[in-house]
């Protein structure tokens, strides 16, 4: 990917105004005391779902993690979100939802990070959330895993005790193109954070893996599989939390993989044990269950206020 524009260069583009902020006074009453974790899955798209090959090939990772959804209490919704970007550039997709403003560009992105405005990371830390970013990197061939990552933030952030609800923003990144080679997922989670997190079996099977980029669709049907697995077992390992997890696709995986024509949409699954906040958001459009239905509800950035207007009353 690209990197994200300087803020000098705000100046000589072509942006110079921006849209209205949307109102951010919700007083987050029905999740009072939850942590909120908001999951952006690089590359999570529509054609997950809607490819019969990458459908099929996600059946039982997707069950799985359907599985431990309920049988830790809590539920799942589902709807689709129109993405502003395709293939690439998550950023994008991150500052149209915290800001709740469109971004399609660099000009507009590097203009609005220009600008002091409230966000959903400004409306949670006005309610006495601590607000934490997870930003896991892309710098060797094989970069930080999801589980890892997960893991660093659950011993970090979760496990303290005496402390403020948290808001984590976490966009992952083992679902990155190529999507090979993929991390082997340890049940193990407390040996995720030791010097030895493999055997060294599976490591090695891991690392035998190279990208086809000729077709990189069952990479990205495994890499996907993986994060499934590492969201189902997190959610496991703290079956008696109080979670609000939002995990959404940032955008489609590249044409290569998604194909000529795939629409611009991502699932958004809202997973809680908050049985208001899930029939607020049915109200609004979304599906019961892991899979989402139809066409995107909203675009990406017209999901922040349904997410505010859902978790409590505005004030």
């Amino acid at each position: 990917k690209p990197r994200a524009p300087s803020l000098a260069t705000a100046a000589v583009w072509g942006a110079t105004s921006l849209a209205a902020s949307p109102p951010m006074n919700s007083d987050l009453g029905l999740i009072k005391g939850a942590d909120v974790l908001l999951m952006f899955i690089e590359s999570y798209g529509a054609v997950s779902f809607d490819q019969p090959a990458f459908d099929r090939g996600l059946t039982q990772s997707r069950s799985e993690l359907e599985a431990a959804i309920r049988a830790t209490g809590r539920d799942v919704v589902s709807a689709y979100v129109e993405s502003p970007t395709f293939g690439g550039a998550s950023w994008l997709a991150h500052l149209s939802l915290l800001s709740g403003v469109e971004v399609r560009d660099p000009d507009t992105n590097a203009l609005l990070m220009t600008r002091k405005r409230d966000t959903l990371v400004t409306a949670f830390g006005r309610r006495g959330y601590r607000t934490v970013a997870v930003m896991p990197g892309l710098w060797q061939r094989w970069d930080i895993p999801d589980q890892f990552a997960m893991a660093q933030m659950d011993a970090l952030e979760v496990k303290r005790t005496a402390r403020a609800p948290l808001f984590v923003f976490f966009p992952t990144i083992s679902t990155h193109t190529p999507f090979t080679p993929t991390p082997p997922y340890q049940p193990d989670w407390p040996r995720m954070l030791t010097d030895a997190p493999y055997e060294p079996a599976d490591l090695e099977r891991a690392w035998d893996q190279e990208p086809d980029w000729l077709d990189l669709g069952p990479g990205y049907v495994e890499a996907l599989s993986y994060t499934y697995r590492a969201l189902g077992g997190y959610l496991r390992m703290r079956a008696e939390h109080d979670f609000v997890l939002i995990l959404l696709g940032d955008h489609q995986p590249p044409a290569a993989v998604s194909g000529e024509g795939a629409r611009w949409d991502v699932p958004v699954h809202v997973i809680a044990s908050r049985p208001e906040v899930l029939r607020r958001l049915r109200a609004r459009g979304f599906q019961s269950g892991f899979r989402p239905a139809g066409s995107a509800l909203v675009p990406m950035h017209g999901l922040l206020p349904v997410l505010l207007e859902v978790f409590g009353d505005r004030n």
